[in-house]
């Protein structure tokens, strides 16, 4: 478990070189995660959303965390992409099933099993907690903590949910400004559940180049098959026992 995690702060720290490189080596660069001042204004996002997937009776989800730099014309693209996919059920029994980062992990109640290859199962260390690689793990710290330079741009559908749409106003732009030679591209939106009033979609990130290089960093995320009867997460049954 110990593994994974530092993998999961391997790819954020790459996403920040890449972006300081392609950025001229500037070690100014603004803090992705960080809060900026002001209040959003009317109808702004409220923080806190994401515990509001633990009332749900099941749901899909998958997140990202992405970064690219390119050297300039003719230069190979460096990128880093780091997906974890994965089913909750809730209700009746907590299950969770998860593929991350080439592992696979189960949970059914209190029991959990890891797999490298999806067909070999095996227990897993009992301080194995795989809530861990869930959306709600992460939200917070992307959109929370700049929850007030989010305002509603109206109604829309995403991923099949009424939603209302939230977006990242000029204050979260402003952290990538004023880099000297730099012309960045920044993008924060949220779609929240109209009726549950959970995170459906998301995207904070940005790219940025100069001097000929160009960098992207940033995080998405996808809840999908809400309170589908599809969702199933059971035990597995090729259960290898390790040697006591």
């Amino acid at each position: 478990m110990t593994l994974i995690r530092g993998r999961r702060v391997v790819g954020v720290g790459l996403g920040l070189a890449l972006l300081v490189a392609a950025c001229g080596g500037s070690s100014s660069t603004a803090n992705p995660i960080g809060g900026g001042g002001g209040g959003g204004g009317g109808n702004s996002l409220t923080s806190g959303l994401s515990s509001n997937l633990d009332q749900l009776t099941s749901y899909r989800f998958s997140w990202t965390v992405f970064g690219a730099s390119s050297g300039g014309a003719g230069s190979p693209m460096s990128t880093g992409s780091f997906a974890t996919t994965g089913v909750v059920i809730n209700k009746p029994t907590k299950a969770i099933s998860v593929n991350s980062f080439g592992l696979q992990y189960i949970q059914v109640g209190s029991q959990t099993w890891s797999s490298f290859d999806g067909t070999s199962w095996y227990p897993a260390d009992t301080s194995t907690d795989i809530s861990t690689f869930l959306p709600t793990k992460d939200y917070a710290q992307w959109f929370d903590t700049n929850s007030t330079q989010f305002t509603s741009a109206g109604d829309e559908t995403k991923n099949g949910v009424a939603c209302t749409h939230f977006k990242g106003n000029s204050s979260l732009s402003a952290l990538y400004a004023g880099i000297a030679g730099v012309s960045a591209n920044f993008q924060a939106d949220l779609w929240v559940a109209k009726e549950g009033n959970y995170p459906v979609s998301g995207v904070y990130g940005f790219t940025a180049s100069a001097g000929g290089q160009a960098g992207s960093f940033g995080y998405s995320f996808d809840i999908t098959n809400v309170n589908d009867a599809s969702n199933q997460v059971t035990a597995p049954t090729n259960v290898i026992a390790l040697p006591s």
